[in-house]
């Protein structure tokens, strides 16, 4: 056999054997970090699910996985059969844990605030550092500020706040990361088409924290920030 193909074939099974290892190394440290903790089923789901999906449509777009006790939230889904009938308020984002709340009649609406006339909602997933620390409940308003790096290496990076006073409709902390711990709050936003645009385009390519704001919240004065503005 030429001696090429007998190193091509050799070169195949040891990045065939790394694979294995790296499988096996990862399974392992997924058990250790569970060792000693109460392991409980939850439905996660597995990839982005739209709103009004009914819980029939859910089986290919969800998983059944262990977790630790103490990283489930309250009304996790444990399996599909307990929302049967049922459909989806609200869209579902892949990593996210099935929540009953998420979950109602079709066409009924439940544990959200109501939507205003005009206006339409869209779900982002932020972690605790980008969400005020889950503090953040129906009925609240929110500032939402976005991040950009811009890919011409010229343009400096910049800050700014694109929107204020923004209702939250639903806030469900279900973000759940590999080891099982929460890592996230999944907002439902209530807003006009611009904004909902601006707000996919900015989740997409750049960063986005929001702020919890009020009726006295100061929102004057802001501006495109770079890191000139920063060190002056």
């Amino acid at each position: 056999m030429n001696k090429r193909v007998i190193a091509a074939v050799a070169a195949g099974v040891l990045a065939l054997l790394g694979v294995l290892v790296l499988f096996v190394w990862a399974q392992g440290a997924n058990d250790r970090a569970y060792e000693g903790a109460k392991l409980v089923s939850v439905v996660r789901v597995t990839e982005d699910v739209s709103q009004g999906t009914s819980a029939a449509e859910l089986a290919d777009s969800t998983e059944v996985v262990e977790l630790p006790a103490e990283s489930v939230p309250d009304g996790a889904v444990t399996k599909l059969d307990q929302v049967s009938g049922l459909a989806t308020n609200a869209s579902l984002q892949d990593g996210e844990v099935l929540l009953k709340s998420r979950m109602v009649a079709p066409g009924e609406r439940k544990g959200k605030t109501d939507v205003p006339k005009g206006f339409q909602e869209i779900s982002i997933a932020l972690d605790s550092e980008h969400s005020v620390a889950g503090a953040v409940k129906p009925g609240d308003r929110v500032g939402v500020i976005v991040t950009f790096e811009p890919k011409d290496s010229s343009a400096p990076q910049f800050t700014n706040f694109t929107l204020n006073q923004v209702l939250v409709t639903k806030a469900d902390t279900a973000v759940v990361g590999e080891k099982g711990e929460i890592t996230g709050t999944m907002l439902t936003l209530a807003v006009k088409t611009l904004d909902a645009e601006k707000i996919v385009h900015s989740q997409k390519w750049g960063t986005v924290w929001v702020t919890l704001q009020n009726s006295d919240t100061d929102t004057s004065g802001s501006k495109i920030i770079t890191a000139e503005d920063v060190v002056k």
